[in-house]
């Protein structure tokens, strides 16, 4: 039995079937997020479906015919597969007082969940020119420090009884509307282990699976896949059907909902390394595997041969959502074999990247994807690796990158381009502390900041250009006292 948006209700009485049907309304007014400036329902433009093992985006295979060559001159098709990346703290926020305060950005020092929305949503277009066509984001976020034992911050979309916090979901709609427009697909994570335990019982978790649900249906958005929770096997202590052995529950319970013929594709994730068990795959529209942790390339092949020989698969998806490799192990590197991403696509698997401040970087506002606060985009070695490798594979562009060079004089420098079609900027834009000081629309993109005050200064180069429809934002690394030896003084 299909599960619909409206309980079916039951009265007797015609007077207290009137009353009701007027309480039910008015709860189900209160407990709908509101969107900015309550607009009509958006007409969407993106959709996702799932066609045996390939994934299609608004009728045809994702990377339409495309076989990727290898410097081996092998070819491998890349024809339906969905390359992503780990981008979970779109929305993040800090409810909990007591830790708001670790997440200031160091150009203001204040902390901003819309900017870090908005920087999250300016940055995808570059995302999307390097071939990743889709990416996660988690209601609950992921550990700001890469990998955490406790996290005592409050960052979840849902309250305790389940219900959806306002705030948390209109920056979700801004992301899944710039999503959309770009032709993106979001993987969307419920649940994530640590918030988890915000919500009161079991009640409130299946509460919480239907509200969001029924959001999403309701909203119109066709271009989000489900991921129930982070890692099932890892660390779910407060709420047993979040763990391995009951979590095809909750899969079979956002398959079940229905609005107007339409449903969401689900499935979860487990820990880096493991398998899949039959409970998940066969509950499943498409199967997570992560890569964290596994240092030799030949078990990611082997993980995706054991989920294709499990008796409950039938052709679906194997997607890898989360692996902080090759990076880890830098003998891999991000060459066309012997690393994880390589190894993902020649096994017919997609394969997404998992990025975070390491502990000496802990101060580097550049590095990292899921330390917060983020720079959200593509500017550290490992980053550019990574996207272009993307790119490679999958025969898209990529973008330009802006490098600031420093001159000898305090706020003297100049921005200097790099990486493919150069001759798309026509302006950059010098940010400093979060406001554009100067705009430069000549070549070579030289600079002064005169009268610069005394003490601390964030420094970047930002430009727009067009790539057909769309516009693309890329930013330069950011520079703190950029002028001073070892960003001092």
């Amino acid at each position: 039995m299909k599960r619909t948006i409206l309980a079916r209700i039951t009265f007797l009485n015609p007077v207290l079937a009137f009353t009701g049907i007027i309480l039910m309304m008015a709860q189900l007014s209160c407990a709908r997020p509101a969107t900015h400036g309550q607009q009509e329902q958006r007409e969407m433009k993106t959709e996702v479906t799932i066609v045996g093992e390939q994934f299609y985006i608004n009728g045809e295979p994702t990377y339409r015919g495309r076989k990727w060559v290898t410097s081996y001159g092998e070819e491998y098709p890349v024809e339906g597969l969905l390359m992503n990346a780990r981008l979970v703290q779109g929305i993040f926020d800090d409810l909990n007082p007591a830790t708001r305060g670790q997440w200031v950005y160091p150009d203001t020092r204040q902390w901003d969940p819309d900017r870090n929305t908005s920087e999250y949503t300016e940055a995808m277009a570059s995302w999307r020119e390097h071939g990743m066509l889709a990416f996660t984001l988690n209601l609950q976020g992921g550990c700001p420090y890469g990998y955490c034992n406790h996290q005592p911050w409050d960052n979840s979309a849902f309250a305790p009884d389940g219900s959806l916090r306002r705030d948390f979901m209109n920056r979700l709609e801004r992301v899944l509307n710039r999503a959309d427009d770009l032709g993106m697909v979001v993987i969307l994570g419920y649940f994530y282990f640590g918030q988890d335990g915000n919500l009161t019982d079991e009640a409130a978790v299946i509460r919480a699976v239907e509200n969001v649900t029924n959001w999403i249906l309701e909203k119109g958005y066709r271009n989000v896949i489900i991921e129930i929770n982070n890692e099932c096997n890892v660390r779910y202590d407060d709420h047993e059907i979040l763990q391995c052995h009951r979590v095809h529950e909750l899969i079979q319970l956002v398959r079940d909902i229905e609005l107007n013929g339409r449903r969401l594709y689900a499935g979860t994730s487990l820990g880096g390394g493991s398998v899949p068990p039959e409970n998940i795959v066969g509950a499943s529209d498409y199967v997570l595997l992560h890569g964290n942790g596994v240092s030799d390339p030949e078990w990611m092949a082997e993980m995706i041969r054991r989920v294709r020989r499990q008796d409950v698969y039938t052709p679906m998806p194997v997607v890898n959502n989360e692996d902080d490799q090759p990076w880890r192990v830098e003998a891999q590197g991000w060459g066309d074999s012997g690393n994880n991403f390589a190894v993902a696509v020649k096994n017919y698997a997609s394969w997404g990247n998992f990025d975070f401040r390491l502990a000496h970087e802990h101060h580097d506002y550049n590095m990292g994807y899921q330390s917060i606060p983020a720079h959200w985009h593509i500017t550290t070695g490992r980053e550019i690796d990574f996207f272009e490798m993307c790119a490679r594979i999958t025969g898209y562009p990529g973008t330009p990158r802006l490098v600031v060079e420093m001159g000898g004089r305090i706020g003297e420098g100049k921005v200097k381009l790099d990486g493919a079609r150069p001759e798309a900027i026509g302006s950059v834009e010098i940010i400093v502390n979060n406001e554009v000081i100067k705009t430069l629309s000549a070549r070579p993109f030289d600079f002064r900041l005169d009268d610069l005050p005394s003490g601390e200064h964030w420094v970047k180069a930002q430009a727009r250009y067009m790539s057909g429809d769309t516009e693309v934002v890329i930013e330069s690394l950011y520079h703190r006292n950029p002028w001073w030896p070892y960003g001092g003084p």
